[in-house]
């Protein structure tokens, strides 16, 4: 008698099992990895408003530099030191920026393993949501690179004020690469942003066709 009670309960648990397993979407394990790549990504935002500021005060600090005679290097040396100092502040919140993006985009990859037990309709939007996070990340590499390269032109032109007998085609030429370079960084971040809706509205219409009630703030 206690070997049928046994085999009975075992009928029970699979049964159970497989009740289970036919109301299982893999969409809520996704949901769960998406949100929280969102959730790494919070120290890019922060970094990003932050980065604004120090530009603003850096081009301040660039407009003082200009008002001065370039004779009057006692007065001009104190301002390149902190134009300096903000280049180097700029930079590593541009690091911060890319581990935030890093750790996110790893924590998204993890989606990758639910795809092939999605229903159809969610099932190619996912791969279109993937193949979008994959451009969206090589977009933020361009705009890391450019940024860089924009940030090493800025901290040339302040060593280059130090000099007395810098010449004024030079400063020009050397200005000329920092705007130049500045375009480069508007480019790709506009090609970033644009990536990122594109992929803020492919995961809205994963989770719609997913059946998942998800609420957005405004």
């Amino acid at each position: 008698m206690k070997r049928v009670m046994t085999s009975a309960l075992i009928l029970l648990i699979m049964f159970f099992l497989a009740a289970c397993s036919e109301d299982y979407n893999p969409a809520e394990d996704m949901y769960t990895h998406l949100e929280k790549s969102v959730e790494l990504e919070s120290s890019f935002q922060s970094a990003q408003s932050e980065l604004v500021k120090l530009e603003e005060k850096e081009n301040e600090l660039y407009n003082k530099m200009m008002e001065i005679n370039m004779n009057e290097l006692d007065e001009i040396k104190p301002i390149i030191k902190e134009a300096l100092g903000l280049v180097e502040e700029r930079r590593k919140l541009m690091e911060q920026e890319k581990e935030s993006i890093d750790a996110a985009k790893e924590e998204f990859d993890q989606v990758q393993e639910y795809i092939e037990e999605l229903d159809e309709e969610p099932k190619e939007i996912a791969i279109n949501m993937v193949d979008k996070m994959n451009e969206r990340y090589e977009g933020f590499n361009e705009l890391y690179n450019a940024y860089n390269s924009s940030l090493d032109l800025d901290a040339e032109l302040y060593e280059m004020l130090k000099n007395e007998e810098l010449k004024k085609k030079d400063l020009d030429a050397q200005v000329e690469k920092v705007n130049n370079s500045y375009n480069e960084v508007q480019k790709a971040q506009e090609k970033f942003n644009k990536l990122t809706q594109e992929f803020n509205d492919l995961k809205k219409q994963f989770y719609e066709a997913s059946g998942l009630n998800v609420e957005y703030e405004n």
